[in-house]
Formats: structure tokens, C-alpha cells, sequence
């Protein structure tokens, strides 16, 4: 008979001892162990939940002053249809809703934007009327939705891994272990920043919120007994669901994920796995109907698949769909180098684009991939027993999963962006904690896998917190970028504006003059040159920079950024008529461009018009809080008219 130590008996039951039915193991008094039980596993995952709550806020609360950057401004705050609360009804009419922002010399993928993510515009539009463009409230939504997201992973994981798997159960304390551990790496992860930092990307973030809380919905539906609560909380799942394909485009594939991990981890046979999904499945036209109604309204009417296939490619350099294809196989390997040593992190990284399957990096990829799928696959078919080795496959199967739009199937402006592995690192970490448990055996793996762990998510929260340093400013987030991709022209024009918004408009011509000379052809960045030397009062050569760009690109003929840099250059030069008659021109057609209200209440500020300066500058303050140079502007006029009503209430009296 064989003899089992008490090291042994310890060992089984922290490691792959199923746990035994409740009634089985409170035979005495049933219904008050089970309470017990029910409020001692509750208040665990209450402690854990605001374990991770805290963990975010501690990482990243503190940068919720940090300004604007990027996108933020292209998309957010220079953006009219974010502040229009009409914007929202105006989506009836397509067509006229896709040509609005061509009328206001504007890119026209904001309204494309708009059109295919109205939930999460949405939140930017209720933050809007919360606090103006003021980032802290904006920022504070993106730290509660990474918070959340985190306790989502948690849950989730303690949903699949927790229930009946057909023979496969897990202990409390592997599956406590495997969650909490997946979901800390997630929250700490460095990688993250760019999803929760940079506010206009809560586009991804919110989605990812979406569509965990979509899956959690969906499997605990499908653990209830009660049809009523399995409608009502699949019902909940198909709404959470259409709200996530309403705001990235990704959330797509949820619904087959479902499907994949019914099937492998709860061990539903395939027909009814689809057939419980189909409430899911039936919402997946959404987003192709979405792709093909914006196409028809870029075309006047006419439906175009060239137009809906290039939809998110980008307009003036389209890339070819099977080198970005390729190219995404190295990319997507990046990602994976990040999740394990995050390391060279950038918001705008230089990559270079593949043409052939037969290119080293591009081989190198494939290898590394087919061994994941491979090791993973080869693993589960001699443990198939084994829940954690189950997870581990099925995990690894999800970040290919949800990368697969982004870094595949659609076609992208930019080869790699780091926001793109949020969701699918997911993935990763859980496959990470699923094998450390199956080696959490013994005295020794007992603290040496969650030491493993701890020390990792204090590597990573490190690096988080030293990431969001670069964030600080416009500055320091560009001129890091220009350490790490000093070719890429569009990083120099970005650090170029940086400089230009702070003041430093020499450092600012130097920025512009390198991108020209990288790029000719950015338009852009001709009218940032002649921008920053109206700055410096080199209105002269503006106004020859701004020519010349006319005569190259007469299209920038619309651009309220090149008549705003004319009519800067003509008051300038003298010509205070054509340079006032182009600024109240421009306030006209583009009601929103702040800086011509600021100029042109300085022109009516400077010849002896105060309550005309005051009225433009007041409109400016309406659009973004005023600058305590304007407010005191501002204040200084106030003060003259009130001078001089009393002075005419003086002079009126002595008539008298």
C-alpha cells in the first residue's frame, strides 16, 4: 500500500485536487456552511477587486493633469462634431454627416471616425459638457475603465476556470492564483499606457471594457439554472456587445471567442455552443454594415467596395494589403517582445514594411508563432485533463484571436501601434499564470510562483510609472519619440508643434525645416513653418512659405490653418485690411478655430474697439478655457469699459 506524506496530501490539495459539491462536504447544516462559504468567497474577490482598483489608480491618477496630446487635439479638441451634441442626431443623413468636415477644411475621417464609434464619442461629448477640454476628467473615465477592465480579467477568469469542466475542476486557490495573477500583470503592465495616458485612445480601452463584460455576461448566463436569469443576462451580453462594436471595431470577435471557449474550456459540444452564441452571432453584420453605409456616403450614393475596402488606409500613401499583411506577422512578434520585456516603448515607432514571406523577420515570426501553437497545442493533447493546460492553449489561441483585425484582416494607416496589443495581452497573461500553476506544486513552487509574479508586476508597475513621465508634455512625449524613430518625419512635425505651442518658436522652425527635408511633401508641415515664424515676426518669409504652398497643393486653399498664417502674415506686412477682412472671414467658416478669435479681438483690442475684442475673445474662452494671459486681456478691457461708462455717467451729470 503506498504511503503519502503530509507533504503530499498538502500538495495535492493546493494543486489539482477538484474541490467536492458543497452539500457533499457540509452534510451537517447545508444551508449555513453554504452561506459561510458564500460570504468568505465574496469578500475574496471584494479584496482582490480593490486590490486592482487601487493598483491602477496608483499608477496612473497622478498624470491626470497631463496636457492634451497627439490625436487628443486632432480628434478630441479641434474636433466640432465632439462638442455638437447634434452630431449624434445628424448621423441619420450620412452622406451630408461624411461631407461635413471637407466644408470645414477638416479631415474627412473624423466623420468616419464618428460614424462607425458613436458610444465612445459619446463619453468624450458627456466629459465635454463635464468640464470643457480640461484633461483630469477626461483621464479619470480612462483610469476607471483600465480599473475595471482589470477586475473584468479577474472575473472572467474566475468564471471559466471556477465552474464545472467536465471532470477538469480546479482548486479555489489555483484558480484565485490564475486570475488574480493574469489580472495584476494586466493592470501593471507598462504596454497599457498608451490605452488609459493618451485619452483619445479610450476608443480602445472602452471597447476592451465592452467586450470582457460581454464574455463574463455570457458565461455566467450560461452557468444560471433559471431560463429567466440566462435570458436576461444573455440579453445583457448581446447589448454590451453592440456598444463594444460601436466603439472599436475589434469587438468583432467576441462572439467566435465565445464559441472557442465554450467549446475547449466548459466542454459544451460544438452545435450547442453555437447554438447558445447565436443571440451573439446575430450581431456581428453591424460593423460591416457600418463600413459599407460610410463607403456609400464617401461615394455620393454609389456603393464602392474599393472605397469601403480602403475605408481606415490611409488616404495620401495607401499601403498595399498584402505587404501590410506580411509586415503584420513582425509586428504582432513585437508585441510579443513587449508583453515579456517591455522595453523601447514608443508612440510612433519606425517599422520597417515586408514584402514576401520569405524575409528573415517575417520567417522568424512564423517560427515563433507555430512553436506557440504548436507547444501549447501538443501540450493540451497530453494533458487534456488538466485545466490549466486547457487554459493555456485556449488563452494563447485568444491573443492571435483578437489581434487578428487589427494586425491582419484590416488595413491600417500606421504598421505598428502599441494600443493594438491591450486586449490581446490579455491572452497572454492568463497563459502565463495557467502554466506558473501547474508548476505551483510542493513547498517550494507554493511561494516561488507567486514571488514570480509579485516581482514581475513590481518590474512592470515601474516601468509604467517611468513611461507616464514621458507623457508629462508635449515636449518630453516627442522628443522621446525622436530618440527612438528620428527617421520618421511625421515625429519631427509633432515635436515641431510641441515647441511652437510652448513658445519656443526657434526650436520650433528648426523641427518643421527637418521634416520638410524628410518629406517634401507634408503639407502640414509648410504650414507649421510659416505658423512659427509668424511667431518671430518673420512674417516676410510666412507669407512665402504659405504661397509657395498654394502654388504646390492648391487643395491647402481651404485649410483654415494656411488662411489663418496669411492673414497673421498681412497685419504683419501692413496690410490691416486684408489681413481683418480674412480673419472675419475665417471666424465665419470655421466658428470653432480659437486662434482667429484671439487674433482678430487683438486687432479690435489695438485699434480702440474693446467691446468687439471682448466679444471675440470671450467666444474663444466659450471653445477652451482662456490662458491667464487672455483672462487678463480679457480683465484689462472689462476694466476700460467700465472706465469709460463712468466717464460718460460723469459727463452726462455735469450736463445736467
Amino acid at each position: 500500500m503506498a504511503k503519502y506524506s503530509k507533504r503530499s496530501e498538502h500538495t495535492l490539495s493546493h494543486s489539482a485536487r477538484p474541490v467536492a459539491p458543497l452539500a457533499a462536504q457540509h452534510v451537517g447544516n447545508p444551508d449555513s456552511s453554504t452561506l459561510a462559504r458564500f460570504r468568505q468567497r465574496h469578500w475574496l474577490h471584494g479584496l482582490v477587486a480593490l486590490i486592482l482598483a487601487g493598483v491602477c489608480a496608483l499608477l496612473y491618477a497622478w498624470t491626470a493633469d497631463f496636457p492634451l496630446v497627439f490625436d487628443d487635439v486632432v480628434y478630441l479638441q479641434n474636433n466640432p462634431l465632439v462638442r455638437d451634441a447634434g452630431s449624434f442626431g445628424s448621423l441619420t443623413d450620412i452622406r451630408e454627416f461624411v461631407a461635413r468636415p471637407l466644408k470645414m477644411g477638416l479631415d474627412p475621417d473624423l466623420a468616419t471616425n464618428f460614424i462607425l464609434r458613436p458610444a465612445a464619442y459619446l463619453t468624450f461629448h458627456l466629459n465635454y459638457l463635464l468640464g470643457g477640454f480640461t484633461p483630469r476628467w477626461y483621464r479619470a473615465v480612462n483610469i476607471a475603465v483600465h480599473a475595471g477592465n482589470s477586475i473584468l480579467v479577474y472575473a472572467l477568469l474566475t468564471t471559466l476556470l471556477g465552474g464545472r469542466l467536465r471532470g477538469r475542476e480546479l482548486s479555489r486557490n489555483s484558480v484565485l492564483f490564475i486570475a488574480a495573477s493574469a489580472a495584476l500583470l494586466f493592470a501593471v503592465h507598462p504596454l497599457a499606457t498608451e490605452s488609459v495616458t493618451y485619452i483619445v485612445q479610450r476608443f480602445t480601452s472602452l471597447g476592451a471594457l465592452f467586450y470582457l463584460l460581454t464574455l463574463w455576461l455570457y458565461f455566467v448566463a450560461g452557468a444560471r439554472k433559471h431560463r429567466i436569469w440566462r435570458w436576461l443576462l444573455t440579453g445583457a451580453a448581446v447589448m454590451t456587445l453592440l456598444l463594444g462594436m460601436l466603439t472599436k471595431e475589434c469587438t468583432i470577435t467576441a462572439p467566435f471567442l465565445a464559441v472557442f471557449l465554450d467549446r475547449l474550456m466548459i466542454g459544451t459540444p460544438t452545435r450547442r455552443a453555437l447554438t447558445r452564441a447565436i443571440p451573439l452571432l446575430l450581431c456581428v453584420p453591424l460593423i460591416p454594415l457600418l463600413v459599407l453605409l460610410v463607403s456609400w456616403g464617401r461615394g455620393n450614393g454609389v456603393l464602392h467596395l474599393s472605397i469601403a475596402a480602403n475605408l481606415t488606409n490611409s488616404m495620401d500613401r495607401p499601403l498595399n494589403h498584402w505587404h501590410y499583411l506580411v509586415t503584420q506577422f513582425t509586428v504582432v512578434a513585437g508585441y510579443l517582445r513587449r508583453l515579456v520585456w517591455p522595453s523601447g516603448l514608443n508612440i510612433d515607432p519606425e517599422w520597417p514594411t515586408h514584402r514576401s514571406l520569405l524575409e528573415g523577420p517575417v520567417v522568424r515570426s512564423l517560427i515563433l508563432f507555430g512553436a506557440l501553437i504548436a507547444g501549447s497545442w501538443g501540450w493540451l493533447r497530453r494533458h487534456r485533463q488538466d485545466a490549466r493546460v486547457v487554459g493555456a492553449f485556449a488563452f494563447t489561441i485568444w491573443f492571435f484571436a483578437t489581434i487578428v483585425i487589427s494586425s491582419g484582416l484590416v488595413t491600417l494607416p500606421d504598421l505598428m501601434a502599441e494600443h493594438r496589443s491591450y486586449l490581446p495581452s490579455v491572452g497572454i497573461f492568463a497563459a502565463l499564470a495557467c502554466v506558473l500553476d501547474r508548476f505551483r506544486v510542493g513547498r517550494r513552487g507554493r511561494w516561488l510562483c507567486p514571488a514570480v509574479v509579485i516581482a514581475c508586476a513590481v518590474a512592470f508597475g515601474a516601468a509604467t510609472w517611468q513611461r507616464n513621465e514621458v507623457w508629462r508634455s508635449n515636449v518630453s512625449l516627442w522628443k522621446d519619440t525622436i530618440e527612438k524613430s528620428p527617421g520618421k518625419f511625421r515625429v519631427w512635425n509633432n515635436l515641431g508643434d510641441a515647441y511652437a505651442k510652448s513658445g519656443n518658436c526657434e526650436e520650433a522652425v528648426r523641427c518643421f525645416k527637418k521634416t520638410i527635408a524628410l518629406e517634401p511633401l507634408c503639407w502640414a508641415a509648410h504650414m507649421n513653418l510659416a505658423g512659427a515664424l509668424n511667431g518671430l515676426a518673420r512674417y516676410r518669409e510666412s507669407y512665402n512659405v504659405s504661397m509657395a504652398l498654394l502654388k504646390a497643393n492648391p487643395m491647402t486653399e481651404k485649410s483654415v490653418d494656411v488662411r489663418y498664417n496669411v492673414g497673421v502674415s498681412y497685419l504683419g506686412l501692413g496690410s490691416v485690411d486684408k489681413g481683418i477682412a480674412l480673419l472675419k472671414e475665417m471666424v465665419t467658416l470655421a466658428p470653432t478655430h480659437r486662434p482667429s478669435k484671439i487674433m482678430l479681438g487683438l486687432v479690435y483690442s489695438q485699434t480702440h474697439q474693446p467691446r468687439k475684442a471682448l466679444d471675440q475673445w470671450q467666444k474663444a474662452a466659450a471653445l477652451e478655457p482662456a490662458s491667464p494671459a487672455l483672462r487678463q486681456a480679457m480683465q484689462n478691457v472689462q476694466d476700460e469699459l467700465k472706465r469709460g461708462e463712468l466717464g460718460n455717467l460723469q459727463a452726462s451729470r455735469a450736463l445736467h
